[in-house]
């Protein structure tokens, strides 16, 4: 399989499937609801360590305190891999979100990818926005 086509399956697993992907960072964690495969077409694209052509990820995140923000990614074809993987085992087990948190700071593909009990409430349930109620008058 080849990047794009696992950047297709990443995004398709990860959004709008009732599992969530949480990115750690620090105190803060951010709700991954939206993520687009955007290829790069000329040298005015900010994600410079890729060759014009090829295709990178842009992350919608929201955080706790309901603030949206955009993340640009040039994941490896084995972090998600990795992913995908961790999302087949954590499914399987009854858990409904992976947790990333950077391993180092000066790698963008080394993460720790966490799932299970260890809290008492899910992260994703903290950051998502309550559903809007509907009112008949």
């Amino acid at each position: 399989m080849d990047k794009i086509d696992l950047m297709k399956q990443f995004m398709n697993t990860f959004v709008g499937n009732g599992f969530h992907l949480i990115i750690k960072d620090g105190e803060g964690c951010f709700l991954v609801h939206t993520i687009e495969i955007i290829q790069k077409i000329d040298n005015s694209c900010p994600v410079k360590e890729i060759q014009v052509g090829d295709y990178f990820l842009r992350l919608l995140v929201r955080d706790e305190k309901d603030r949206e923000a955009s993340i640009l990614c040039n994941w490896s074809e084995q972090l998600l891999q990795d992913l995908l993987g961790q999302h087949t085992h954590a499914k399987e087990a009854g858990y409904k979100e992976i947790a990333m948190l950077k391993a180092s700071p000066n790698n963008s593909n080394n993460w720790f990818l966490t799932w299970g009990s260890g809290s008492k409430r899910k992260t994703s349930e903290t950051l998502q926005r309550p559903q809007p109620l509907a009112y008949i008058s």
